[in-house]
């Protein structure tokens, strides 16, 4: 699985030229192989190799992570979880399935940033769906070809729900907007509710009973629209349920009455938009010296 970095990395150790602590230059052709690499691993079953991080892993140690629908990610441990286990699980309910293809369509490269399009094709096989989803993604390597940091953005997200409910409908017999959404939200709600049962136990456990935990998912929380899986929805414990069985120390809270840090609606559209967040900025050779997502100067 690991094989094509192997070979890459005499390549890389040889024309890498060091640009600081965690920077790098490499040509275009060594940056359109390591983001092919990274897309192959993507695509399941080999994703499942990746959830569990090691020194192995396609992240670096310290990668920081955006994904515009969701949250922040620090550190491999969690990024690894979420970008690899979250599409890796076919036989469990959810919106989400696993990776079956993908296609770059749009590719520009310098020094060691990437900015791409990639068509990914998606099974998601609750609601037996196949369906293409475009996703727009900045990464920055170190000179160990590992990604140090990522921002993703699920281009036309709000319109690839239009196809998955129309799905749901057509499973549940249904065509009635309201009434999909209803059916949808209960089959996700007891799937989650069944994660917390089967994994969040003792000082991890966030509901009393599977009962009041269908309860708070159905009707206290909203369902939410598709840019909210980083709010107080059920959409966003739906993201996190996926994860718990891989951590639940860290993920039970996640899908609990709190949400954990994770699933709340602490954040306005201006402290979203504006958050310093990055360590390095994603405009190479000093230019844009204010850029307002770096949090610290580089």
């Amino acid at each position: 699985m690991f094989l094509l970095l192997t070979l890459l990395s005499p390549l890389i150790a040889s024309t890498v030229v060091n640009a600081g602590p965690n920077q790098a230059h490499y040509s275009y052709h060594e940056l359109w192989m390591l983001q092919n690499y990274f897309w192959q691993n993507f695509l399941y079953p080999v994703n499942r190799g990746h959830i569990e991080a090691n020194d192995s892993s396609i992240f670096a140690a310290n990668v920081q992570g955006r994904v515009h629908a969701t949250r922040t990610f620090d550190g491999r441990e969690l990024n690894n979880e979420y970008i690899f286990g979250l599409f890796s699980q076919p036989d469990h309910p959810s919106i989400f399935g696993p990776p079956i293809a993908y296609n770059i369509t749009q590719f520009a490269a310098t020094d060691n940033i990437v900015a791409a399009t990639t068509l990914i094709t998606f099974n998601i096989t609750t609601f037996q769906l196949v369906i293409p989803a475009a996703i727009d993604t900045w990464f920055q390597y170190d000179s160990f070809g590992k990604i140090t940091q990522y921002d993703a953005v699920f281009r036309w997200l709000d319109y690839l729900f239009v196809p998955l409910m129309e799905a749901a409908g057509k499973m549940f017999h249904l065509t009635d907007a309201a009434q999909i959404q209803s059916r949808v939200a209960t089959l996700l709600a007891d799937t989650i509710c069944q994660t917390h049962q089967d994994h969040c136990r003792g000082s991890n456990q966030q509901y009393a009973s599977k009962e009041e935990c269908v309860v708070f998912l159905t009707q206290r929380v909203r369902f939410g629209q598709p840019y909210e899986m980083g709010r107080n929805t059920l959409l966003c414990r739906e993201v996190h349920d996926n994860m718990v069985q891989f951590n639940p120390a860290v993920h039970c809270a996640h899908i609990g009455p709190s949400g954990g840090g994770y699933c709340v609606d602490d954040m306005t559209y201006q402290q979203v938009v504006l958050e310093k967040y990055f360590r390095h900025s994603w405009v190479p050779y000093g230019y844009a010296n204010h850029n307002p997502w770096v949090a610290v100067a580089t």
